[in-house]
């Protein structure tokens, strides 16, 4: 029998083998990688991924040409409330793969990359998930960009706010939302405003891969308790 290294993907080798920037690296000298995932639910023991995208992000600018999308074949049914979120039905995923082959490019993307994503409590709960059934374990190292335009809207006029939807931080970035609840364009949106944050960022004090990956730090510290701005 086979061990699950032996049965892993290229993207998923990949993974295994490149090594994270350090995090004395400055930020726009490292890779990133943008990701979003569409789910079944926000509960990672019994909901699951149906579709994911992921944009790369190099020397500072988003690299759509180069971005990797997929679809998930699922179990069991979905509900009606989560397929109106994102819209994909139970005919769109009859002919996807299953988890573990579908995520080998994702899981190719991220090889040697920072994640970029909104709302890193839910991506790093599924992915860190998806990943173990590979043999897998999720980097700690994760941007996220809620945290980054929490501290942005502090620094620019005072908001204490921490849940920021994806739709309503690109409006106040004046940043275009691509196809709101379809995973690549959510997933180029993240990447933009993660641009556009770390840039404002880096103006004020220089920034690292370090010290936006524990930029959750800064909010504990200036007492950030969250109000909410919602798209």
């Amino acid at each position: 029998m086979r061990g699950r290294s032996e049965e892993r993907g290229p993207g998923a080798s990949a993974y295994a083998l490149e090594k994270l920037p350090s995090g004395r690296t400055p930020w726009r000298a490292a890779r990133y990688c943008a990701v979003d995932l569409e789910l079944t639910g926000l509960d990672p023991g019994k909901d699951k991924i149906v579709s994911f995208g992921a944009v790369p992000i190099e020397d500072g600018r988003a690299r759509p040409g180069e971005a990797v999308e997929g679809r998930v074949r699922l179990e069991r049914p979905m509900d009606e409330a989560s397929i109106k979120v994102h819209g994909l039905r139970a005919v769109d995923l009859e002919y996807a793969p299953r988890l573990e082959a579908a995520i080998d490019p994702l899981l190719g993307a991220l090889a040697g990359a920072i994640p970029v994503v909104h709302f890193a409590e839910v991506e790093r709960r599924f992915l860190g998930r998806a990943l173990r059934r590979q043999g897998l374990r999720l980097h700690p190292q994760m941007i996220d960009t809620t945290v980054l335009g929490a501290i942005w809207l502090h620094d620019r006029d005072g908001i204490r706010a921490q849940r920021i939807m994806l739709g309503a931080l690109a409006e106040a970035l004046n940043v275009p939302a691509h196809q709101p609840h379809d995973a690549l364009g959510d997933a180029l949106t993240t990447a933009e405003i993660f641009i556009v944050l770390a840039t404002h960022l880096d103006a004020m004090h220089r920034e690292s891969v370090k010290s936006l990956t524990s930029a959750e730090r800064r909010l504990d510290a200036m007492g950030m308790y969250p109000a909410h701005i919602d798209s």
